[in-house]
């Protein structure tokens, strides 16, 4: 047996284990996720020689496995009230994930399109096993006295349908763990789906109108050369997306961001190369770029739309790109401006460049663009005055994280710098939802 069929195999087994979620309360379901996550730490070398890639023996543990555990902490965390999506979320991760890896490596010889690294065979592998398993693990837990009775037919579909777009993202080209964005990804479309109103569709923007617009601006970015061919395509779909949630205000929120965003990764960018700090291939965007900075504001579009609390997600929409605007901007220009960038965890000066710098210039600047697009979002009708504040709040705190993540873990390169801007974003769009639910509502 190979390394990776071991490492596969202890993806999958867990699963059994979300049989117990039907007996177990929110603390004791806790303390199990903890057991999972002490054991990614310190028992999994033990138990499965031989599992270990060779940069994870170097540091004595494996990320992936670690935020397996995580991230099960996190579904209960956030969905303790509803347990079953935490059972299908897990399911997803666990046999949808790990199926489709067990069986693309062995007959995928058929690759996606739009990723050379995934074939189709896993890709189905994926929708067919995390659905299945999802479906039942949904079914049994929702049999516990302390869940709300569904219809197996509510829970087989949406299990289904949650498992065929968590298989969506999985196989997009990012260099973000599947831990993360396949559980992150399933459980919040089961979420959404305990709250959405159907009949809010009728409320989107014109079809034509918002694919013309995206298809004739995306084709003006790729005739500048901000994108690359993935970068036109996928920004064709976000913007399309976000135009048809939120209408023309919701897009030009869009735009600003990626106008700012282009504009300062290009700036100076000759000084940028020679100091080493300059963006990738001149600061082209791809996909892998429009999915970090522009995923969590697309899911807030979505809700803003489908919710019967539009004010609470439009809020969270731009909060969503404040924080990446805030982020684009403080760093790209608080390298040339910056007099004295500091480690943030040390305090200490560090070069130009260095993961977690910040400096005073570069973090006012990038409170001066993220209030620009929260009043800008208040000009064109998308929040109230009062959100404003919200933005801002939310994505300094975004920031502040990313710093940190920057200075400790992405350092030491054990995250990539797609994963920090991700959960840079998430971290400001969590705390806008946070506050906007308590001064919204």
């Amino acid at each position: 047996m190979t390394n990776e069929t071991k490492r596969r195999i202890e993806h999958i087994v867990p699963v059994i284990f979300v049989f117990l979620l039907k007996y177990l309360n929110t603390w004791q379901a806790l303390l199990f996720a903890l057991a999972g996550i002490l054991y990614g730490l310190f028992l999994s070398k033990i138990f499965v020689k031989g599992s270990f890639r060779e940069h994870e023996m170097e540091r004595c543990f494996s990320f992936g496995k670690l935020i397996y555990g995580v991230m099960v902490f996190a579904l209960i965390l956030l969905f303790h009230k509803k347990m079953y999506i935490v059972a299908g979320a897990w399911a997803i991760m666990s046999l949808g994930d790990g199926c489709s890896n067990l069986f693309g490596k062995t007959y995928g010889k058929k690759k996606l399109p739009w990723n050379p690294e995934k074939s189709w065979i896993g890709f189905i592998a994926f929708v067919f096993f995390g659905g299945l398993g999802a479906a039942i693990l949904m079914w049994w837990v929702n049999l516990s006295p302390l869940q709300t009775p569904l219809p197996w037919h509510y829970l087989l579909i949406t299990a289904f349908l949650t498992s065929f777009i968590t298989a969506g993202v999985e196989s997009l080209p990012l260099k973000i763990d599947d831990n993360i964005t396949v559980p992150l990804a399933a459980g919040l479309f089961l979420y959404a789906a305990t709250i959405v109103n159907w009949k809010h569709l009728s409320h989107a923007h014109n079809i034509f109108t918002a694919f013309s617009v995206n298809v004739a601006f995306g084709l003006l970015a790729y005739y500048v050369k901000t994108v690359n061919k993935s970068g036109l395509i996928s920004g064709v779909v976000l913007g399309t997306i976000i135009y048809l949630c939120l209408g023309p205000g919701g897009f030009l929120i869009l735009f600003t961001f990626f106008l700012l965003g282009s504009w300062s990764s290009r700036y100076k960018y000759t000084w940028k190369a020679s100091h080493g700090v300059a963006q990738e291939n001149k600061g082209k965007r791809s996909s892998k770029h429009v999915i970090a900075k522009g995923g969590v504001g697309l899911v807030m579009a979505v809700m803003a739309l489908l919710t019967n609390t539009p004010e609470i997600y439009r809020a969270a929409f731009v909060a969503a790109f404040a924080t990446a605007t805030f982020d684009t901007i403080s760093s790209e220009l608080g390298q040339i401006y910056g007099k004295r960038p500091i480690l943030i965890t040390t305090m200490q000066p560090v070069p130009v460049g260095t993961d977690g710098a910040i400096s005073v210039e570069g973090t006012i600047l990038g409170i001066l663009s993220a209030a620009f697009i929260g009043a800008e979002a208040y000009v064109l009708h998308v929040i109230n005055l009062q959100s404003i504040l919200i933005v801002i709040i939310a994505s300094f705190v975004g920031t502040t994280v990313e710093s940190i993540l920057g200075a400790t873990i992405e350092r030491r390169k054990w995250i990539s710098n797609e994963v920090v801007n991700f959960i840079n974003i998430s971290t400001g769009t969590i705390v806008s939802l946070f506050f906007a639910k308590i001064c919204l509502s």
